[in-house]
Order: C-alpha cells, then structure tokens, then sequence
C-alpha cells in the first residue's frame, strides 16, 4: 500500500495495513537485536573505539543510555549464544525468544516481562521462574504492554503474598490521616489487607468516606483513631444494610476459598477487593460470617444455577462473579463488582438465563460485544473471546483476574 493511496483505501484495508505494520516493527527490531547480540559478541565496539557495546549503540542509535542497556540486555536474553566449547545455547527466556522470532511481540512487551522477572523473590527458584516467564510470553501476543505489567503484578502478589515483612506490626503500623489541602481533604494512611477490605466494601457504592463522630477515649494516636473509626464505620454500614445496593445486591465482604483449605488452615484465599490472604485469615472471617457454599466443576467453574428468568437472580449472578472475578473482556482490569451481567445468547433470543450463558462485563464492554463483531462462547466453563475477523489472532481470556493458579486462563 503507497502513503498517497492510503485516502483511497476502505476501513478494513487500512486496519489491516496497521497491524501487518505493526509485525514489520517487531520484524525489524528482532533483527536489530541480532545484529546487536553479533556485535557484542565480537567485541566490536572497542575496535571502533567504544569501551561497551551499550555505549556502541546509544550513539549509533541515539537513543537514551536506557534504551541503549534496554537493547543489550534483551538480546543477551531472547537469542541463543555459544558456549565456550562453540555448542549453541538456548536462550534465557526461551518463550519470549519464540514470541520475537514470531514477530508477535516488541520491544515493549520484552521490557515488561524482563522487569516482571526481574522482581522475582530468589527464594522461589528456577521452575518458578520459568513458568512466570512462559505464562507472560503467552499473554503478550494478545495484551498490550500495561496490560501485561498488570499481569505481571498479580504473579508477583500471588508468588510473594506477603511481600516485605514490615519493621512493625499491623496494630502500630496502621494509620489513616485527613490533611486540608487545596480546598479538600487528602487522605494518607495504611492498612492491612483485611480492614482495607472492609473499608473498600463500604466506601465502593458511595465513592467517599460518610462522616462518624468518635468520642472514645483512649491511649490511640490521632492517626490510629482516625483508621479504627473508618474501619468501624464500614463494619456498621455493612451491618446494618443502609448502603445503596449494587448489582442487586447488599455490600459485602467477599471471600473465596476452597473446603480443602479452609478446612486444612495450609493454603491461601482471595479477596473481591484486596487481592489474596492466608488460610488463617480467610477462616477467622468465616467464622463470623454468612458462609454461602458453591460446588464448582473440576476446572472450577461455578455449577448451573437454573433459574429460568431474563433478569439476573442473586444465584446466578454471585455464580458468575465468583467464575470471572471482573470484567471477562481480554485485557480488562474493572473489579466484579463495577460489572454488569451479559447473556451470550440474548434472553430475546431464547438464551437461558444460566451461569453458562452468562458473563461478566463492564460497562463499556458490555457496549462493544452488542455493538461489534466480537464473538464470545464457553470452553470448558470458560468464557473466551473471538476477535473480529480484522483483528484475527486466536480467542482470547481474560488471565487480569488471576487465581492462585497461574495456569487456569490456559488450560
């Protein structure tokens, strides 16, 4: 296609223009990094009177010195070398090599996965790696670089659910400030997994924090009143039932976490909001809480509800969130809770009013599969996405809202 056609040329035409030169870019960076990989290979830079092959290629490409370290560093790892004795060796990221030797990934989408890597606690060891690196590399032929560092993240917090250990301990870490800034209020603070849950539950339909009168005395600080009122604020709305409801329903703390360990102690659960907690904590929550149990399939979808009605009942709808945990759309970070409920098949048309014809879809989706050529059918329980025959590519998951095991969106 010629730049001066271009205006002449149909939607479809131009579309797919884009993407065969979106894989050109990938096609010549790949080759940019061999001719990289072959040039620090032989020492190059110091025959032309470089002292590092990194500085060779900033002031070749003028390019920044991260950029420059950025293009080393990715083809030392996505490019087989030789060792000592001459044999080739595979290289450090063997599935991110095959995605770039495809042309199906860039230079972007090596970034994340180097940096997601790269922040991998030592403890957890080479298989654990390797299985992070391949799970990646899978999704970045289909997610967009931000959307992939998302992913990358909830790996992280999955793998290393405590993070840090903190100097202190959750009752002296917490805080919670109100500082008058700019004709508001900016609010500062910290809390443990557990009471931020609460707090977000509560503060979710209203978007901002109801004001409460404490008049307890006693040896807190400020800040720590200020976190135990706030807390005890959203316990009390969510007892008492006075929030506007969502989707149908009351707010509420929601926990998911098998028998096996909830009963066991030994394993982990998740939080709607907060992401993922221990055993120990998922069971104290029980036990002082309405306890809903739902048989799940072996690949652990939700089993059919079977109500016959075009609304979505509390059932099905609590079936579904618990199945996709957000919006299902590829790519898409929205909560559950933010999430309307789509029939695959319009109840206009006959479609049942079941967990498997129903998915979970934000707004803005939900508008983009009524409106456009995107296809959605169930795999093994599973909603995947056909893309529109423009954008082709193979369907598609949602891996955003990840479980504890890394590899259900590809089973």
């Amino acid at each position: 296609m010629s730049t001066a056609a271009v205006w002449q040329d149909c939607d479809a035409a131009l579309v797919a223009e884009l993407g065969a030169l979106e894989t050109r870019l990938h096609s010549t960076w790949a080759q940019m990094l061999s001719v990289v990989a072959e040039i620090d290979s032989r020492g190059t830079a110091a025959t032309v009177g470089y002292t590092t092959t990194v500085e060779l290629v900033r002031a070749v490409g003028r390019v920044s010195l991260g950029e420059a370290r950025a293009r080393v560093a990715a083809s030392a790892d996505v490019l087989p070398s030789r060792g000592l004795n001459g044999a080739p060796v595979q290289p450090k990221l063997p599935a991110t090599a095959v995605a770039v030797a495809e042309h199906a990934i860039g230079a972007a989408d090596v970034r994340v996965i180097r940096s997601v890597l790269a922040r991998i606690p030592p403890h957890l060891g080479d298989q654990t790696r390797a299985e992070v690196e391949a799970e990646l590399a899978h999704h970045a032929r289909t997610l967009d670089a931000g959307q992939l560092e998302t992913l990358g993240k909830r790996i992280l917090a999955y793998l290393d659910q405590d993070g840090a250990r903190p100097k202190d301990t959750c009752d002296t870490r917490r805080h919670l400030c109100f500082r008058d800034r700019n004709g508001g209020y900016e609010l500062a603070g910290w809390l443990d997994r557990e009471a931020a849950e609460i707090v977000r539950a509560a503060l979710s339909p209203l978007a901002a924090p109801r004001p409460a009168t404490d008049t307890e005395i006693d040896l807190r600080t400020a800040s720590q009143r200020d976190a135990d009122a706030l807390v005890e604020l959203a316990h009390r709305a969510l007892g008492a039932g006075d929030l506007p409801t969502e989707g149908g329903e009351r707010p509420q703390v929601v926990v998911t976490v098998s028998l096996v360990v909830l009963r066991g102690r030994i394993g982990s659960a998740s939080l709607a909001l907060g992401g993922p907690i221990n055993a120990d904590v998922a069971r104290r929550i029980a036990c002082d809480a309405q306890v809903i149990p739902m048989v799940l399939g072996a690949r652990g979808e939700p089993l059919d509800v079977g109500r016959a009605s075009h609304t979505i009942p509390t059932a099905i709808r609590r079936a579904v969130i618990v199945r996709d945990r957000g919006c299902a759309f590829p790519g898409c970070s929205v909560p559950a809770r933010w999430c309307e409920i789509h029939h695959i098949v319009h109840w206009a048309d006959d479609g049942p009013t079941s967990v498997g014809n129903c998915v979970a879809l934000c707004g803005r989706h939900h508008r983009l599969l009524h409106h456009s050529s995107w296809r959605i059918h169930m795999a093994g329980g599973i909603p995947e996405f056909h893309p529109p025959p423009w954008l082709g590519g193979p369907p598609r998951r949602n891996p955003l809202h990840l479980t504890s095991d890394l590899a259900r969106s590809r089973q």
